[in-house]
Formats: structure tokens, sequence, C-alpha cells
């Protein structure tokens, strides 16, 4: 049987003992019945893997210990993906997704054609918090993205990063592949995606003037999700881990 994974907060590490609770101690003891002796892999959320033991398991938690540990290394290429707020499970799917492809931040993005208001605090954002780490458990992947409060177009910054770029599917006369010049050696980049309608034409003057690059994704208009994701894809491959 494949060595399970599981999250453990990094407060709950000491020494060579980690402790086990809530719904990932569920999982284990209800779900696949480990018990003392079981061996199971465990992420930080901050870049340790490690390999342990339970020494002992209760409906209260799980003590393991730690036989060895390895850190992730930095990926090469930080990618923050800014996404238009969508309903239902479309923006998790996306989250769960840019996880897989390395996607190192997320923040929520609030457009002129965004559906609905985010007053104070956003409800999803716990949800969205236990999507990232079931992702990242699945994908093994030992740094978990940060995910911000959501924040309208105006407040985005392009140079923060050594590269920002905005898909608009109006942009027709230039593709991808005419934007990104993979002599380009950015070590962070944005990635910006509109909601259901996509950008209006303000929005997308407005980051233009403001320095983003815009581009088209082909002849076909993309779901937002599927925009995100393909973006995603495209930009680690030329300048990130995939290619």
């Amino acid at each position: 049987m494949a060595t399970a994974t599981f999250y453990v907060h990094p407060d709950r590490i000491s020494g060579s003992n980690a402790v086990l609770e809530g719904g990932e101690l569920g999982h284990a003891r209800l779900t696949l019945r480990l018990s003392s002796g079981d061996r199971v892999q465990l992420l930080d959320g901050i870049g340790m893997i490690y390999q342990a033991v339970f020494l002992s398991v209760s409906p209260h938690e799980g003590v393991l210990e730690i036989i060895s540990r390895d850190n992730e290394p930095e990926p090469e290429l930080h990618l923050t993906m800014a996404m238009g707020i969508v309903r239902g499970e479309r923006f998790e799917w996306a989250i769960q997704k840019g996880c897989e492809l390395g996607v190192a931040e997320f923040i929520p993005l609030v457009t002129e054609q965004v559906e609905g208001k985010i007053p104070g605090k956003w409800k999803r954002r716990d949800r969205l918090e236990r999507v990232i780490i079931s992702a990242c458990k699945q994908c093994e992947r030992a740094r978990f993205p940060i995910l911000h409060e959501p924040l309208h177009l105006k407040d985005l910054d392009p140079e923060q990063y050594d590269l920002a770029v905005a898909f608009w599917e109006e942009k027709t006369d230039s593709s991808i592949k005419g934007v990104l010049d993979p002599s380009m050696s950015p070590r962070s980049c944005l990635l910006v995606i509109g909601p259901v309608g996509g950008f209006t034409e303000y929005e997308a003057r407005l980051m233009k003037k403001r320095g983003f690059l815009l581009a088209g994704l082909g002849p076909r208009v993309l779901r937002t999700e599927t925009a995100a994701v393909a973006g995603a894809a495209i930009i680690q491959y030329i300048f990130g881990d995939m290619g």
C-alpha cells in the first residue's frame, strides 16, 4: 500500500515528534484505520517533507516519530494567479489545478463583471484553504500556496513582479506565443484572468497603461477556470519547472 500523506501544522512538530489532530487525524484513524507502527508522510505546508511512524493513535491525537526529513526546494518561478471570482465549484477547481501546476499565490480578483459583491469577510476562504491542503497532499507538494483576500483589479501592482500578463479574450492580434519571449528570465510572474464575461474594454486599457502585457489564448473563448489552468501551464512550461 502506498504511504498516506497528511498535513501537520508546523506548530505541532517538536524535535523528532509530530502530532496529528482534527480532520487529518480522523482521516488517518477512521478512514484509513492507521494505528501504531504504521508509516506515513507528513507535509508542513512551508517546505518540509517528513517520513514518520505512528507511536499512538487516539480519538484526540495521533503522535508520530519523525524518522527522516527533506526540504522541498524553492520553485524556479514564483507564479501568482489573480483570477476573477466565479460562483460554485469552478473557482475551487481552478485553485486545485493551480496547486498541481505550482502556483505560489492565489488572488481572488474583483472586477466590473464579477457576479455579486464581496463585502467584509470572504465566506469562501475556509473552504478554499481546505481545497489547497487537499490538492497539495494529492500532488505531494510541501510548499502550500498563499491564498489572499479578494482584491480589486485597480489594486493589482504589476511593478511587484518581473512579468505581469493578463489574458483577454478580445486580444486577437497578440497571441501568448507572441507576447512571451522565451529569452526572458523572470523569477516572479503575475497571471491575470477575468471572470465570467471577461474584462471590460476600460479594464483592458487600464491594465495596458499600467504595464501589463495583454495576450489572447487562441481563437476559442475559454471559460474562466480553463483559461487560468491553460495560462499557468503555458507560463510554467516556458519559464518554470514544466519545461
